[in-house]
């Protein structure tokens, strides 16, 4: 009894061998459609047969296979998949059908495959087998030169993050990627191609059936399928506020998102111009059934962005002022949100409905004090609610002892609040050796497992020092590594490439099994 696409050792299957090598050879590498007839397994007149098959790799994505099937009579078939390499896969099963395309993804770029088709008997075993041979596409542009290294071993099957690089033209290239736990890139989508380089590639979410919603900065949020269509995309209405950063898509279909707005006053009594033009942080709620858009939460409604106490960072490089340069949006056990306010080094606490600000961690005014002055965060990302109540971010500008030599650093930091005694102490904290200074962007996430998944997203010189992601465990020790190591080019501008966060990835990404894990060759 067979419950796996490997086919039984006989003389059938034998002649099958040869047959479909002869049939292989006749084909071009990534596809094989000729009748394959007798395919192997053992002839069960109650089980479909296979009548021919095929491989068409996706013209616009070399990492997407199809993978035809025509049965003699309906049933339900999948494909197993494997590469010496990147391991054994099997798809989930088809629905019932004389006719199949099965999309093959979770693949390695320029890769030879040697796949399976197994059509489903009484009982959900498979049966009635055909063989056959795909090679993968090219990654497009620069990921095409990205080259990664690993370091130990991730407890993560697959790691989801975004990759853009800064071209010595201005342009920019962005792309939504899952890599492997060896650092392969075995999924990619590429995003706004030919936009303007400010539209920044930031926040991505996987959706429980797989979908992948992505945002970018002042432009789109887009949902899109694993196979790269486009099944819903919101561009800021005109009159509202300009989304960025993040956004989080509730249970009821709503979608939460970071906007922006301008706001104009006198600043003069304090030295500033006179026609002061601030961006001011805002969330925003969509409805996907009518499409509204309503501002639910404005910071102006309890702070006074008057007041020189309520600022750290003000003026803006790129023109203006920038208050509080919200840079993440996370939801709490109680239903409630956390926003980290990179420009006043401040992580503070909503109420589900908006209408209270429950504390403030950090910067101004803040509602707990740091007994050890060390625990204290700068310019921070991925702030988030931990189940025991912690609250872990990255600190992106921790600031290094004199013992240790001074200068800047990056770190995960998890502290515990103290609601009585209102105070901050650090409970976990992962900096890696040598320390790495991740100035901007940057993430840390804790796992299922307990570890965390730390993204030091952006070198100050990445042809010395690069980006890496990191799993740490609860010790702080580091479990896991993996470096970029772009080779550095005429067109790359210094500032690139950067990574704004790293997630764990989806178990699967249309379904698949991992039947056989990576291997290092």
């Amino acid at each position: 009894m067979m419950n796996r696409l490997t086919p039984p050792r006989s003389l059938t299957d034998a002649l099958f061998s040869a047959f479909a090598a002869a049939l292989i050879a006749l084909s071009s590498a990534c596809s094989v459609s000729e009748p394959s007839g007798e395919v192997g397994g053992v002839s069960d007149p109650d089980v479909p047969s296979v009548i021919s098959h095929g491989a068409r790799v996706d013209p616009d994505n070399g990492q997407i296979v199809f993978v035809s099937v025509a049965l003699s009579a309906p049933a339900r078939v999948a494909v197993e998949y494997e590469n010496e390499f990147a391991g054994e896969f099997r798809t989930a099963l088809s629905d019932a059908a004389a006719e199949h395309e099965i999309p093959v993804v979770r693949l390695r770029a320029n890769a030879v495959y040697q796949y399976a088709v197994g059509v489903e008997k009484e009982g959900g075993e498979l049966a009635r087998q055909a063989r056959g041979e795909f090679t993968t596409g090219d990654l497009p542009g620069f990921l095409a030169a990205m080259r990664s290294r690993t370091s130990g071993e991730s407890s993560l099957d697959i790691i989801l993050s975004d990759y853009s690089v800064l071209l010595g033209d201005g342009g920019k290239e962005r792309y939504i990627v899952m890599m492997d736990a060896l650092g392969h890139i075995v999924w990619h989508y590429a995003v706004g191609i030919g936009t303007p380089s400010e539209f920044t590639l930031q926040s991505v979410r996987v959706q429980p059936n797989g979908d992948i919603m992505h945002m970018v900065l002042w432009r789109w949020i887009r949902r899109i399928t694993p196979l790269g269509d486009i099944v819903d995309e919101f561009e800021t209405p005109p009159d509202k506020d300009w989304l960025h950063h993040d956004f989080l898509q509730l249970e009821d279909g709503r979608t939460l998102y970071l906007g922006k707005h301008h706001f104009e006053f006198d600043d003069s009594a304090v030295g500033g111009d006179a026609e002061t033009r601030v961006k001011v942080g805002t969330i925003n709620m969509r409805d996907p059934e009518t499409g509204e858009v309503e501002r639910v939460w404005n910071p102006m409604d309890f702070w006074d962005v008057r007041d020189p106490s309520q600022r750290v960072v003000w003026d803006d490089p790129r023109g203006g002022a920038d208050w509080l340069h919200i840079n993440s949006l996370s939801q709490t056990a109680d239903g409630g949100y956390l926003l980290s306010l990179r420009n006043l080094d401040q992580v503070v606490s909503i109420s589900p409905d908006f209408q209270t600000v429950r504390w403030r961690l950090g910067g101004p005014h803040s509602d707990f004090d740091f007994p050890d002055p060390s625990d204290r965060f700068t310019w921070q990302h991925a702030a988030s609610e931990l189940p025991n109540g912690n609250v872990l971010l990255f600190d992106n500008q921790a600031q290094l002892s004199e013992e240790e030599g001074g200068g800047m650093r990056s770190r995960a930091l998890e502290l515990r609040l103290d609601f009585e005694n209102k105070t901050a102490v650090k409970a976990w904290e992962f900096s890696p050796e040598p320390p790495i200074y991740s100035s901007v962007v940057s993430s840390a996430y804790r796992l299922d497992n307990g570890n965390t998944l730390v993204n030091f997203g952006f070198s100050e010189d990445f042809a010395v020092i690069p980006i890496a992601i990191i799993e740490a465990d609860a010790q702080g020790r580091e479990a896991f590594r993996l470096e970029s190591i772009d080779p550095p080019t005429a067109e790359i501008a210094r500032r690139g490439p950067f990574r704004y966060r790293a997630y764990a990835g989806p178990k699967s990404i249309m379904g698949e099994t991992m039947l056989r894990a990576p291997k290092r060759r």
